[in-house]
């Protein structure tokens, strides 16, 4: 079996991880309740938008999780099967740009097969990442830490 250092991690020195373990249907009940109390208030105070809070709870709630769901499932099979392969990895993992702009940078597969330890999917300027994105604002903000950049040599190996 191989281990590798980032597997290692012992995910029970978080406090914020043990919480979210813990009361895992918290973060999923709030964004339900605010998405229906901001269209039940959009209703009230701004009825031009024909909008209520059924509506708000459907789309920006189920809709979309069943969305994110399938684009994410997606990866697995789709991202093995269409694609460019510039990194000879031992599975059949593709760089699709279709699936990594619908999945904000996850459709770059094969980069991630080939440095599985990076935060960073899109390994050259054209690779929109922007997931990676969203987390580098997040350290600049002290919110995360920790990213690792990808090797420079990493374009060089092939």
């Amino acid at each position: 079996m191989i281990f590798c250092s980032y597997t290692r991690i012992d995910n029970n020195s978080y406090p914020e991880l043990r919480w979210l373990n813990r009361f895992d249907l918290v973060v999923p009940l709030l964004l339900a309740v605010s998405l229906f109390l901001a269209g039940h208030f959009l209703e009230k105070h701004v009825p031009e938008l024909h909008t209520n809070g059924w509506q708000l709870l459907v789309w920006g709630f189920f809709i979309s999780t069943v969305l994110v769901f399938h684009a994410t499932c997606s990866i697995n099979s789709l991202a093995h099967q269409w694609g460019k392969r510039p990194f000879n990895t031992a599975d059949e993992s593709r760089n699709n740009f279709w699936l990594a702009l619908i999945t904000l940078g996850e459709g770059w597969h094969n980069n991630h097969h080939f440095y599985p330890g990076s935060a960073k999917q899109g390994f050259y300027w054209w690779q929109i990442d922007i997931t990676f994105y969203l987390l580098c604002l997040l350290s600049y903000a002290h919110v995360i830490h920790g990213l690792r950049p990808n090797p420079s040599n990493l374009r060089t190996e092939k």
